[in-house]
């Protein structure tokens, strides 16, 4: 799903043969939309649609049959737990996805899918550009008084033929910055073997993307990939405050833990006037040297119940922030080991993780070589989208879709920009939920 509109995005940008360019990126939407009408498909054959808590309790359900009910305490933190690379791939993918649908949509609706039809003809006939001159100018204009703005004018030019040949003229409608005059040389596209096609008014730059068959100039082209990458940097960013860079599979040297057991969730949105590195819903971990505070979006709508109280061990990178340099990182990837074999990924405030330093030790004096007799599951219940997402996500998803096939024909400018903007919001409407998914029933323990 993340791979389509980057691949119809990229042919829509770079593709220079129309017809081909079309087909393919026909081609890539109709895969996009398999993949959205696949999701209903899958949720109906796993007994249909249920809420993000629901998902949650029941694969800590499944994860509590797989412990057998053991509560034996892990007296050393494992060495090796299950990596967040899955989470941290599905985060930048939505983010990658979302970005260059947004961006796609007004490429779409910027762009002209082909060249236009007397281009096309002189194109076709071997088109070139040369220097007519000017016989007859009627209709000059101007867009405002101001002296700044260019003109226009219907102008009626000889176009350049070889020797013996009979003198062709045609009308064309140039744009220059003097009022053009009779006589006047005036930049045209035309075809030297077939003059009697006609002409275009225009040089190479500006008339040269359309007979290399592009959608737009290269200055728009460059304009959206910026944006594009601009998009795909925030994307980045957000995965590093959401889930960091490391995997955090391999516990080490620079690593610490302490010893802990789950309270329950609370909220943070900041004091006004006051830095938070970290806002939201957050999962209270209860230790000897006080309560601490986990960020993760598997605890977005709060762990079940029958977690609270559960011991654990509360780990987390102490080397990330350490040097405390006005560059360093406020946040570090941090993880929840419980005794029953459950591990939940998240981040921590490094200032935090300041004041628990004195109690922590670091894992490879806790931690053993030899892995346990258990088996470590990761919490993700995230991973199970395809059977929370909300309908009007997938809706919203074909409505863009739709937008994004009528754009990839030649439709009129006015029906362009309309589907263009319902196609936009549909894609607002799609990044929404996926931030949002999960929240709408978010509830904090007391």
């Amino acid at each position: 799903m993340a791979a389509t509109p980057v691949l119809w995005l990229w042919l829509w940008l770079f593709g220079t043969v129309p017809d081909l360019r079309q087909s393919l990126v026909l081609v890539s939407l109709g895969g996009g939309l398999v993949c959205v009408v696949v999701i209903p498909l899958q949720q109906r054959s796993s007994g249909g649609r249920r809420p993000f808590g629901e998902v949650a309790a029941a694969v800590w359900a499944e994860s509590a049959h797989e412990a057998h009910g053991s509560t034996r305490e892990l007296s050393s933190v494992p060495l090796n737990i299950p990596s967040r690379r899955g989470q941290q791939f599905r985060s930048l993918a939505w983010g990658i996805g979302v970005t260059a649908v947004l961006v796609g949509v007004v490429a779409l609706a910027a762009g002209a899918p082909q060249r236009p039809e007397l281009v096309q003809r002189i194109y076709s006939a071997g088109g070139e550009f040369g220097v007519a001159r000017a016989e007859k100018v009627s209709d000059v204009r101007q867009k405002s008084s101001s002296g700044k703005d260019p003109y226009t004018a219907t102008v009626v030019v000889r176009l350049p033929v070889g020797a013996g040949e009979r003198p062709v003229s045609t009308t064309v409608r140039p744009t220059t910055y003097e009022p053009v005059r009779p006589g006047d040389p005036v930049k045209v596209l035309y075809s030297p073997a077939q003059p009697r096609l006609g002409a275009v008014a225009g040089d190479q730059r500006s008339l040269g993307w359309k007979l290399r068959g592009e959608t737009m100039p290269a200055y728009m082209r460059w304009f959206f990939v910026v944006a594009l990458v601009l998009g795909w940097f925030l994307a980045v960013n957000h995965l590093s405050a959401r889930h960091g860079f490391r995997a955090f599979s391999r516990l080490g040297e620079r690593d610490k833990a302490i010893r802990g057991s789950y309270a329950r969730t609370g909220g943070e949105f900041g004091t006004e006037g006051q830095k938070q590195p970290l806002r939201g819903t957050y999962l209270e971990i209860r230790t000897d040297a006080g309560l601490a505070r986990f960020y993760t979006t598997a605890g977005e709508n709060g762990l079940p119940e029958v977690m609270r109280g559960q011991p654990l061990w509360l780990c987390w990178d102490a080397h990330r922030g350490a040097r405390g340099s006005r560059i360093s990182p406020s946040t570090t990837p941090a993880a929840m080991v419980f005794d029953t074999g459950l591990v939940v990924h998240g981040m921590m405030s490094v200032d935090q993780t300041r004041l628990l330093n004195g109690s922590a030790v670091f894992v490879e004096k806790l931690g053993s070589a030899v892995q346990e007799d258990r088996r470590l599951r990761l919490f993700d219940p995230r991973s199970y989208w395809i059977l929370y997402i909300d309908p009007l996500a997938l809706q919203a998803c074909v409505v863009v879709i739709a937008c994004a096939v009528l754009l990839a024909f030649d439709v009129p400018t006015g029906w362009r920009w309309a589907a263009g903007i319902v196609g936009f919001l549909a894609a607002c409407g799609v990044g929404g939920a996926v931030v949002s998914e999960g929240r709408s029933t978010r509830r904090a323990a007391a």
